[in-house]
């Protein structure tokens, strides 16, 4: 009897040990079972990128997830200004997309604090394959701070490719407040469609000023293509200032073709927005073309949305002819089009 009542005491105890293997916290068998499953849910760390790494001591505080969704703006400004050199170095010799961005904003960031010596650093890295992205950049900032010294400092770096795009950056920035500026700079470039791009641009803004003068400018351009472009972007910019002077410029001065259409069609939409009338008179007395149906119907349109009796009134006042059927035609599309709004 006494063999069995100790042979059960010891069943209990081993039952009672294994029960408290299994329940009791700081076991070998509880670690490695958190461990493991920590290691299932903690994903793999990313490497970051250059731009995680020139934000220094505040990066290393926040998560990778954190990091990879801060702006290129935040990015930026995380940057103390002492550091912009060797961060800008970073960043620019990053091939990772995500670093493109940030590049471009830090070293404009600087230039508009320290031109020349943002401007240093470019030239010398002139073997660098962001050389040229670098150049842009300075040339940007600099010339929204002192536009005189940027072109200064543009005519003495040599001959490039990098440096014609640098030019045309630059002269993009000075046509909003120097279209004249750009225009001088601009014509020193070779020819090309990037160029002549930015000369249209910065005619048309000249022209929104000083008509007179631009057209002058305009019609010398020894390339007549260019020169054809170039009187129609100020016939366009001078549109709302004088209509009927950009008509007749853009007749006058444009060769019959899809130059002229376009151009007459662009005057007449500007035209119209402050004197639909004077317009109507004139589009009444242009050659039965397609520029004048198109900007017979682009008159009408824009005269209904503004004043739908006088259209109507102008429209059925016409002698019988094509330009009456252009206009009626027109009106009832654009009656159409306010009923379905």
């Amino acid at each position: 009897m006494k063999t069995v009542v100790a042979i059960g005491s010891l069943i209990s105890a081993v039952v009672l040990v294994l029960m408290l293997g299994r329940t009791t916290p700081g076991t070998r068998g509880s670690e490695s079972a958190t461990a493991e499953s920590a290691s299932i849910q903690q994903p793999a760390p990313q490497a970051p990128t250059a731009t995680d790494r020139v934000v220094g001591t505040r990066a290393t505080a926040e998560t990778h997830s954190d990091r990879r969704s801060e702006s290129p703006d935040q990015a930026r400004d995380s940057v103390a200004d002492a550091d912009l050199p060797a961060a800008s170095e970073t960043l620019f010799a990053s091939d990772k997309a995500a670093d493109a961005e940030t590049s471009r904003l830090l070293l404009r960031r600087w230039a508009a604090k320290d031109a020349p010596a943002a401007a240093h650093w470019a030239v010398e890295h002139a073997d660098r394959p962001f050389y040229g992205e670098a150049l842009q950049q300075v040339a940007i900032a600099w010339a929204n701070v002192d536009l005189p010294s940027a072109v200064t400092w543009m005519k003495g770096l040599p001959e490039t490719d990098s440096k014609q795009a640098a030019v045309l950056s630059l002269a993009y920035e000075a046509t909003r407040t120097e279209p004249t500026t750009a225009l001088d700079m601009l014509s020193t470039l070779a020819p090309t469609p990037e160029r002549d791009d930015v000369l249209a641009h910065a005619v048309s803004e000249w022209a929104a000023t000083d008509s007179a003068a631009a057209t002058a400018w305009a019609g010398q351009a020894s390339d007549p293509n260019v020169r054809q472009r170039l009187l129609a972007a100020v016939a366009i910019a001078s549109a709302e200032q004088d209509g009927r002077a950009a008509a007749m410029l853009a007749v006058d001065a444009l060769n019959p073709g899809d130059e002229q259409d376009r151009t007459v069609v662009a005057v007449v939409q500007r035209w119209a927005q402050k004197s639909p009338a004077d317009a109507a008179a004139w589009v009444a007395q242009f050659p039965e073309t397609p520029a004048r149906t198109a900007a017979t119907e682009n008159l009408v349109a824009l005269w209904t949305s503004k004043d739908s009796e006088a259209a109507s009134q102008w429209v059925h006042g016409l002698p019988e002819s094509s330009l009456r059927r252009d206009g009626l035609a027109a009106y009832a599309q654009a009656l159409r089009g306010r009923a379905v709004n």
